[in-house]
Parts: structure tokens; sequence; C-alpha cells
């Protein structure tokens, strides 16, 4: 038996672009500060995820809630089950959108908005592809389960609840990466480096803020600054504004302690995994600054921000560089900045995603080896998702998927390394597939993002002829 895919995909796309809409518009942002038992990692996630399952409801399919955490959509039964592991948490829109990112729009073919292409669109890709087979009669050998995360750009606490409530599927994939399809991912680790020692006099920094979330490159960073040479500060910023194409401004204001500055800078957001893309706000305004007459633990927190993480996307300068020969280099992604004058928050994390060769423990010996003296880096604890993920390129799963992405693109097709993470790295047999063709637009995290239309409905008929071919 055979469908048509591509018509499949053609007549879903008007039902799948409102549905698209529907969800955008809910602000699905984890919020710890709202966390309750009922809304395990705050209000947002657990109301996209209700969209999603009521989306299936309606459709007749069969869903769960498993307490707010993940829910599952399921279709067909056996003793063998095929998994497709989607979310429906967004990363915070850092400033700069040129709209309400919550407020999806649609221009030259693509839809934007906060979670357009990571992971709401390619999420109902995939339902709709489920969707389409369904209407058309087709009755699995196997039990299908798309599984929805609420957790999966910060803890992924979702995910593992879920695991903790249900057995794995025996395959997985995830339409959060790439075709033609990721088999393997780096480690994932976020180190926090806490600065020490005594507070600056003269020149003083009051405090410096960027980034919300880990696997972003903060793009907004602002300073406040007292003491003295303020009118110099001020006098410099355009100039070095000018000289990097950035924008951003200084203001004078009053404060207990006299007059102070603050200066405001825009970089542009990017993903993790690929920090050249954007322009690290922090770096770039803390090398500003530390042309400066700082001192004791500012100079420090500024020296290392500003020069050392400025553009070290490989952790050379930092002395944590690693490279193994298939999967390549480690990458290093400066992603939140705090410090407060006076108080113990001194403070950078860094989003790592590591190569076969180093681990986090070494990585942080390595650092506290190096800059011990001014401070002090340690990681977060980290669960097995978090090393690196291999799934062998002669699995026939993989085979499969790739026979397909070949049919219906044209292309031929081969396995990716990715320093990407997706939820097909928390299974044995999990792998990324689609829904970034070769050399598309990617602004997943970024401001402004977005998703073609086009090809959303690509990977439409893609999946409905995957799940097909893997439970005939």
């Amino acid at each position: 038996m055979t469908f048509p895919y591509q018509e499949f995909a053609r007549e879903k796309m008007p039902a799948l672009l409102a549905d698209l809409k529907d969800l955008i518009a809910i602000n699905s942002v984890r919020n710890m500060d709202l966390a309750t038992p009922e809304f395990p990692v705050g209000p947002g996630p657990v109301k996209a995820l209700e969209k999603f399952l009521n989306i299936a409801n309606r459709d007749g399919f069969q869903t769960e809630n498993i307490d707010n955490y993940a829910g599952v959509v399921t279709f067909g039964q056996g003793d063998q089950e095929l998994g497709v592991a989607v979310h429906v948490d967004v990363v915070p829109p850092d400033e700069g959108w040129s709209q309400d990112p919550f407020t999806p729009w649609v221009k030259d073919g693509r839809v934007f908005g906060r979670g357009a292409s990571d992971n709401k669109g390619p999420a109902l890709a995939a339902y709709y592809a489920l969707l389409a087979l369904k209407e058309a009669g087709f009755q699995p050998k196997k039990k299908i389960s798309l599984i929805i995360g609420t957790d999966e750009e910060t803890d992924w606490v979702g995910m593992k609840y879920y695991l903790q409530k249900s057995p794995a599927p025996n395959w997985v994939f995830s339409p959060d990466s790439s075709f033609p399809i990721v088999t393997c991912q780096a480690g994932l680790a976020v180190l926090q480096t806490d600065f020490i020692g005594k507070e600056a006099t003269g020149l003083v920094l009051d405090s410096f803020s960027a980034g919300q979330a880990t696997n972003m490159v903060p793009a907004a960073a602002t300073a406040v600054v007292s003491g003295e040479n303020l009118a110099k500060i001020a006098a410099a910023f355009p100039d070095f504004l000018a000289k990097n194409s950035l924008t951003g401004e200084t203001k004078e204001t009053a404060s207990e302690n006299g007059n102070c500055l603050k200066i405001s800078l825009e970089g542009v957001s990017a993903h993790a995994s690929v920090p050249w893309e954007g322009k690290n706000g922090a770096c770039l305004l803390a090398s500003f600054l530390r042309d400066f007459p700082f001192t004791g633990r500012a100079k420090n927190f500024l020296d290392f921000a500003g020069d050392l993480e400025l553009e070290d996307y490989y952790g050379e300068k930092i002395g944590i560089a690693n490279t193994d020969s298939e999967m390549g280099k480690s990458i290093n992604c400066p992603a939140v900045f705090r410090y407060q004058k006076g108080q113990a928050e001194a403070c950078i994390k860094s989003d790592i995603r590591y190569s076969r060769g180093t681990s986090p423990e070494k990585m942080c010996q390595q650092l506290n080896d190096k800059f011990g003296a001014f401070c002090q880096t340690t990681f977060q604890p980290y669960q097995d998702f978090e090393k690196p993920h291999f799934v062998a390129s002669d699995d026939p799963f993989v085979k499969t998927l790739l026979s397909v992405y070949e049919k219906q693109t044209g292309q031929a097709g081969e396995t990716i390394i990715s320093a990407g993470a997706n939820y097909g790295r928390f299974f044995k047999n999990g792998v990324g597939y689609g829904p970034a063709f070769p050399g598309s637009l990617d602004t997943a995290h970024a401001i402004d993002e977005s998703v073609s239309l086009a090809e959303l409905e690509k990977s439409l008929a893609i999946y409905a002829e995957a799940i097909y071919e893997l439970t005939k």
C-alpha cells in the first residue's frame, strides 16, 4: 500500500497553520517563579500542552496528560512502539522583535513568532502526518506515540517524568533537528564560573546583566557604573557601537551614592550550538568596559567576559578546547551574565557542547587550574542524556528514515553529527529528523523566529511516509 504523501501535506496545511497560530499565541516560556504542583514548570507550558492535546482530542485520537509534565497522543497497537518526541515550551524572547513574539504573523511564506520553528511548527507537522494516515485508513502494526514535552529548553524534566511513568519506545525520532538525519549529538554541560575577590574602588561596576537562558547567545546586555570617568565612558560609547555595527545607549541617572551611568547594548541572538551566527551582547559590552580603569573583582569579571570569552567559540582562549576525529570541536557559548556590587552574585554561565575526549569534570578542572586565583568553575549535575549520544548509521531504523528522505527530496541522504540537542538523545535508538533542510534559514532562538510554510509542508509529507514505513 502507498499513500499520496505530498497530497496529504497540501490538504493539511491550512488547518496546521490555524493551529500553529493558536499555539504560538500561548507564551509557553518556563517560569519557575509560578511553578506549583499543578504547574511543574509554570502555567505557560501546561497551557500549550493542554492546547496540543485538545487538538488531538478534536481529531479523535487517544490522549493522555501525564500530570502536566508531558503528554502523549497514541495511534495503533502492537508489542513494539515508535515514538515521535516534540516539545511545546519555548525560550524567552530577547529584546528587539519587530512585533509581539506571541502574536503570530505571516509574511513572505513564513510564519513568525516565538516557537514557530522550535518546536511548535514541526511538532504540528508530525502530528498532521499522523492524522493524515489515520484518516486514510492506515492500521499500523506497531504502537505510535507522539510524546509532548514541556521543558526541553531547560532541564528536560517533562521527558524525564514521562519515562518514569512509561516504558521507552523501541525507536524515536524528534522533529527538532535537521534533515537528512542526526545520529550523533554532542555532550551538553552548563559551566558556572563564579568570580571572587575584593570590590573595585574608584570606577565601580554596580551591576551587569545579560542572558535569560543558557542555550542562547545573549543579545541585550546592560551595565550600571558609578564613580570616576563616567563622562569619558559615555563619550567613547558611540564610536564603539559604530565600529562594531551595534546599537545601544547610555543614560546618566542619580543614585544614593551619586551619579551613575547605565549602558545598554543590543547584539544578535542565536542558538548556543552556533554562537558564531550571533553577536554576544554581553561579551561585547564587557570588551568596551574593560578599557576603563576598573579594579578588583569587577576587572576580573570584565576581562574574562570581554577578552577571554569574546568570540572564543571553541574554548581555546579559556583552555577547554577539545577535538574528536568524528565529532569535531567542542563549542563554547557564554550565555548568562550576572554581576551585583556588594553581593555574592558575580558569575557567567556557559553552554558547552562537548565532543568525545572531555567531560564537565575535566573542563572545570582545566578552568580552575588556569584561573583559580580569581574565579571558580563548577557544573550543574548532569544525567545520561547530556553525555554524547550515538546511533549506528547502519541501523535499519536509520536506513529507513534516510531512504524516505531520499525518495521525497531526490537528494542523497547522509548521517549528521550535531552540536544541537533534541529529545532523540534521551533514547537508546533516538535520532533527530528534520525539520531543517540543508541550506535552509534557521531562526531557532533568534529574534523574529520564523518557519517556512513550504518546508513545513515538505516535512509533513516526509513524516507521514516515515511513520508508515516504520510501522506498516
